[in-house]
C-alpha cells in the first residue's frame, strides 16, 4: 500500500477531498434537519387549519350495511375521505338509517381511527334513532375505541372488538374470538367433538386473516398495516357475525404481475381485477415482494377451503373493487375501490 508523506501532493489531495466530503456531509444533515423542521411546521399548520374548519354533515345511506349495500356504503366513505382531503372535518350522521349491520359498525370505527383516511382531520357523529339499531351500535364497543386507544375489548353484551397494534398474528385473540362464537351459537365453550371441526375451521380462518395482513400492506410499509376484528353475537338469532378488516392496499394492488404483457393489460384496464378472482382463490396470485411470495397463495386458499364448512351461513371477501361470495361462488365488480381487505362471515348451528 502506498504511504503518504506529510507534504506530498497525494496527501494534500487526500485532505482536500476529505474536507470536501465532511462539508457535504454537514450540509446534507443541515438540509435534512431543515426539511424535517419545515415538514413538521407544515403538518402543524394543516392540523391548526383542520381544527378551525367547520364540521360537514355527512348523512349515511338508509341501508347502512356494507355487505348488503356495498356500493352505497363505499360511496359514503369515499365522499367522507374527499371531505377530509379538503381540510374539513366530518360529522358522520347515522341517525336516520333504517338498517345497520355489525359489519358497517366495524368499518366505521376502523376508518375513523385510520390516519390514512382522516388525514389530520377531526370527526364526530351520532347514533341511530331506531332503538334496536342504537343498541347494536352502543354494544359494539365503538365509543371505547373512538375515545381512547385500546386493544382487546369485550363488551358487556359479550361482543368482542379488537385493534391489533403490535404483532401480525395473535393466537390468543383468535382463540377468544372462537370461544366467543361457540358460547353464543352452540352454548359450549370447549372445542371438543363434535365442535372440534367448527373450532378448527374458525381458528384457521382467523390466523390466516391475521397473517395475510402483512402481505396486503403498502409496498413500502410492510408490517405497519393494522387489522381490526369484530365479533358480534346477534341477540335475536342463534348466530355470530365475524368482521375482519385490514386497511392496507388490498389484495390485487399488492399482487405481483408476472410479465410485461400482464402489466400492459392491467395498466390499460383491459385486464380487470374480477378476471383474477379465480386465480386468487386457487392460490395463483403472488406477492410482489420476493421474500413474501412463498407465504402468499397459502392463506386465501386455506380460507376458501374452510369457508365451505356448513357452520358458515355466509362468507364474503371484499378487496379493492371486487366482492366475492364464497358461499354461492359468486363475484361482483364494485363501483368504488376499497383500500384494504374485508372478510365477513356468519357462524350458525347448522
Amino acid at each position: 500500500m502506498k504511504k503518504f508523506t506529510k507534504n506530498s501532493k497525494a496527501w494534500i489531495c487526500f485532505l482536500i477531498r476529505k474536507r470536501y466530503q465532511e462539508k457535504r456531509h454537514k450540509a446534507k444533515w443541515k438540509n435534512r434537519k431543515k426539511n424535517k423542521k419545515f415538514s413538521k411546521q407544515k403538518h402543524l399548520a394543516v392540523v391548526r387549519k383542520h381544527e378551525k374548519a367547520p364540521y360537514t354533515d355527512h348523512k349515511a345511506p338508509d341501508n347502512f350495511s356494507f355487505i348488503n349495500n356495498t356500493n352505497e356504503v363505499l360511496k359514503y366513505f369515499y365522499e367522507a375521505k374527499k371531505i377530509f382531503y379538503r381540510t374539513e372535518n366530518v360529522n358522520f350522521d347515522i341517525s336516520n338509517v333504517s338498517n345497520m349491520t355489525s359489519d358497517s359498525v366495524a368499518l366505521l370505527v376502523a376508518s375513523i381511527k385510520n390516519p390514512k383516511f382522516t388525514k389530520t382531520g377531526n370527526s364526530k357523529g351520532n347514533e341511530p334513532k331506531n332503538e334496536e339499531l342504537r343498541k347494536i351500535f352502543s354494544e359494539s364497543g365503538f365509543y371505547e375505541h373512538v375515545t381512547q386507544t385500546v386493544g382487546f375489548r369485550k363488551t358487556k353484551a359479550g361482543n368482542l372488538l379488537h385493534k391489533e397494534v403490535e404483532r401480525k398474528v395473535v393466537p390468543s385473540i383468535a382463540k377468544s374470538a372462537c370461544i366467543n362464537g361457540l358460547e353464543h351459537v352452540f352454548k359450549k365453550s370447549e372445542p371438543f367433538p363434535p365442535l372440534y371441526n367448527v373450532y378448527s375451521s374458525l381458528y384457521e380462518i382467523l390466523l390466516e386473516s391475521m397473517a395475510n395482513t402483512h402481505n396486503h400492506a403498502n409496498l413500502y410499509k410492510q408490517g405497519e398495516c393494522r387489522w381490526w376484528l369484530y365479533v358480534y353475537n346477534n341477540p335475536n338469532t342463534n348466530s355470530t357475525f365475524y368482521s375482519f378488516i385490514d386497511l392496507g392496499v388490498g389484495i390485487f394492488k399488492s399482487a405481483h404481475t408476472k410479465n410485461y404483457l400482464e402489466k400492459i393489460l392491467k395498466f390499460t384496464g383491459l385486464q380487470k381485477n374480477i378476471d383474477l378472482v379465480d386465480d386468487l382463490l386457487a392460490g395463483k396470485i403472488h406477492s410482489r415482494i420476493e421474500k413474501d411470495r412463498e407465504l402468499r397463495g397459502k392463506g386465501i386458499p386455506q380460507i376458501v377451503r374452510h369457508s365451505k364448512n356448513t357452520c358458515f351461513k355466509s362468507f364474503y371477501i371484499i378487496t379493492n373493487n371486487v366482492k366475492i361470495d364464497l358461499t354461492n361462488n359468486a363475484k361482483e365488480s364494485l363501483e368504488y375501490d376499497f383500500e384494504g381487505t374485508f372478510l365477513h362471515w356468519e357462524l350458525v348451528n347448522a
